[in-house]
């Protein structure tokens, strides 16, 4: 049972989110021949749905740009389902194998050239990410808005707390023992409603 989370996750001003475990990405991108640019490849032919089918990777779309919490939730009760936050998403269905011990949310651009190289600047920068027991999960994705307490810093150099509506993102990860059957939406829009 394990509850991780992440403040002010960014996704670089595109409307998405990628998780997954980069390093296998990079794994099925050399055994299938799939060329660097990842993202023309995966949106001009089958093979993003092929990947994406095959728990490489799950994308989301529609993310607006915030700033926004994360967790990762493992066995645990699911935050954006507490008392006082605001579930807007609850979506179902979606695949994930990890292959090397660790997951990471990432970006799009990241897409573009597909190499080891940038796969060490996405480790080194991105800080959503989590140690994950090799296998295959199923994920239910919340999105919505969770109290947080945000310090700030006033004139004075002194700081005071106050609480906050926050963009949620909250992944429920479920250790399965085969693959499971994909049944998510790959077209879902993630857009979380700000106050």
């Amino acid at each position: 049972m394990a509850k991780y989370k992440f403040d002010e996750v960014l996704n670089d001003l595109m409307d998405y989110f990628i998780l997954g475990d980069p390093d296998y990405l990079l794994q099925y991108k050399i055994a299938q021949g799939l060329p660097d640019d990842l993202l023309t490849e995966f949106t001009t032919k089958e093979t993003g749905d092929d990947v994406v089918k095959q728990g490489v990777m799950i994308p989301m779309t529609g993310v607006e740009n915030y700033p926004y919490t994360v967790y990762f939730t493992i066995n645990e009760t699911p935050e954006l389902l507490q008392t006082g936050n605001q579930l807007q998403h609850k979506q179902d269905g979606y695949t994930l194998k990890v292959n090397n011990g660790r997951i990471y949310l990432y970006t799009i651009p990241y897409l573009r050239d597909y190499t080891a190289t940038k796969i060490a600047a996405l480790k080194k920068y991105k800080h959503a990410n989590i140690p994950l027991s090799n296998g295959w999960y199923t994920v239910l994705i919340l999105a919505g808005l969770t109290k947080q307490n945000i310090e700030i810093k006033k004139i004075d150099d002194t700081y005071t707390t106050i609480e906050s509506m926050e963009p949620t993102f909250e992944f429920l990860l479920t250790p399965v023992k085969e693959q499971p059957e994909y049944r998510g939406d790959i077209m879902y829009r993630f857009s979380v409603e700000s106050e």
